[in-house]
Parts: structure tokens; C-alpha cells; sequence
């Protein structure tokens, strides 16, 4: 009998697989397995870890001691704008020091108040009581180191009015018909301010003053006026009259 035999047709033999290469592909396949698995759960906690030790290490931060605060060095507290003389019972006493210092008034030796300067240093004693006469303040700025710095300053409250006189011309004078100008004479308190009918007149060195005024013919009122340092004032009212 011939065997038929295709030329060019490759021809195949079929090998049954053994019971032991079964074993072992079986055995590869769970190995392999097995091994995905604990690189899954290697690589799920290690992202686990980092994240712990991140929140850890946050947690800890947070909980460390905040730095140092930086102190300002005290400063010596500076008085604003306090008048050498006053004639007002109460004043208002405001200045500068390091910002945050406690601020403490005394008048006369009596604590007025305290105060904490602001952000800026900025503070203020609202109607501090003054004396007739001279009054020593002192203001005195503290840290929390204790320390200590103060300023002091004279106020005189004076309510005394100047003194004041008109020499010439006498109240209800009468001038010369054509009389253009007429010459305001006296003497004022020594350091006080002089004014006629509003204009400064200057004082000499006796405190005396002469002010040349323009005058029109009928009826002409004049004012006098001193102001000491004070902010007291005297005024002195003529008239005087100019035949037309």
C-alpha cells in the first residue's frame, strides 16, 4: 500500500503533555501569583508608610515650640505737642513710645492713668487734671523685661488775664474834622500779643506798643486786645469821633 506524501506540507506530531509538566506549569503559575500579590501589597503599604511618616513628621512640626519673638529695644517716650502754658483745666497728654510699652501718667507726683501704646506706639491721657501754677508731668514706658524709661515736661496753667492799658487816645475822644490817622498807645503784659481792631500791633522792649489807625470822619470804634501764653485775653473797647 503507498503512503500518500504531499511535497511542501509540513507534517506535525502531537505529544500528550505529562502529568508532571502539568504539575510544574501549575505550580509556576501560583508562584507567580503569589508573587504579584506581595508586590501589590509591597508597593500599597509602602505608599502607606511614606504618608504616615509625612503625617508624622507634619504632626511633629506643628507641635514644635514657635520662634523667639524679636523685642523692640525700649524707647524713651516722646510728648507731642504740650503747651508750655494752658488755661484750660484739662488737657490732653498724647506722645510716642515703643509699640505694646505700658504707659504710665504722673502729674504732681499723682498717677493719672495707664495706658498700653498701640502697633504704631501712639498713646493718649485724655482730660489729665492740671493745677494752677506749675505742673510736672511725667510719663513713664515700660517693656515686659521690666525696664523703664520716662520724660517730663512743665505745664503752667494760668487763667489770670493780661494786663492791659490805652494811654490815648481816651474813649469817646472827639478829633478835628480832616483828622486821617490817629496813633493807638499803651502798654501790655510782657510776652503777650497785641492786636487793634484785629491787626497784630508789636510790642517794645517795656511791653509797649503805638499803632498808627486810619480814621474816617463821624464815629470810629476801636478794639484793644492782648493775648497772653496762656490763650487769656483782655480787650479794651473806645470809641472815638472824627467832626465831619
Amino acid at each position: 500500500m503507498k503512503r500518500d506524501v504531499r511535497v511542501g506540507v509540513p507534517s506535525y506530531t502531537y505529544r500528550q503533555t505529562s502529568k508532571e509538566e502539568k504539575m510544574i506549569y501549575r505550580r509556576l503559575t501560583i508562584i507567580g501569583g503569589v508573587t504579584i500579590v506581595i508586590l501589590l501589597i509591597v508597593w500599597f503599604w509602602g505608599l502607606t508608610f511614606v504618608r504616615v511618616i509625612g503625617w508624622l513628621g507634619t504632626k511633629t512640626s506643628g507641635n514644635e515650640a514657635p520662634p523667639p519673638e524679636y523685642e523692640i529695644p525700649l524707647q524713651k517716650p516722646a510728648l507731642h505737642d504740650l503747651p508750655e502754658f494752658t488755661n484750660q483745666d484739662k488737657i490732653t497728654i498724647s506722645g510716642s513710645a515703643t509699640a505694646q510699652a505700658n504707659v504710665i501718667l504722673v502729674i504732681n507726683g499723682t498717677e493719672i492713668g495707664k495706658t498700653v501704646a498701640d502697633s504704631s506706639g501712639s498713646f493718649s491721657f485724655v482730660d489729665a487734671p492740671l493745677k494752677i501754677g506749675t505742673n510736672l508731668i511725667k510719663v513713664t514706658a515700660s517693656d515686659k523685661t521690666g525696664k523703664s524709661l520716662e520724660e517730663r515736661a512743665i505745664v503752667t496753667l494760668d487763667k489770670q488775664l493780661p494786663n492791659l492799658q490805652v494811654s490815648e487816645p481816651s474813649n469817646k475822644q472827639d478829633f478835628p474834622k480832616g483828622t486821617k490817622q490817629i496813633t493807638i498807645k499803651g502798654t501790655a503784659e510782657a510776652e503777650s500779643t497785641v492786636f487793634v481792631n484785629s491787626i497784630q500791633a508789636m510790642l517794645d522792649q517795656n511791653a509797649g506798643f503805638a499803632y498808627s489807625l486810619d480814621v474816617s470822619p463821624g464815629e470810629n470804634k476801636i478794639e484793644v486786645k492782648a493775648v497772653d501764653n496762656a490763650g487769656n485775653s483782655k480787650i479794651i473797647d473806645l470809641t472815638v469821633t472824627v467832626e465831619q
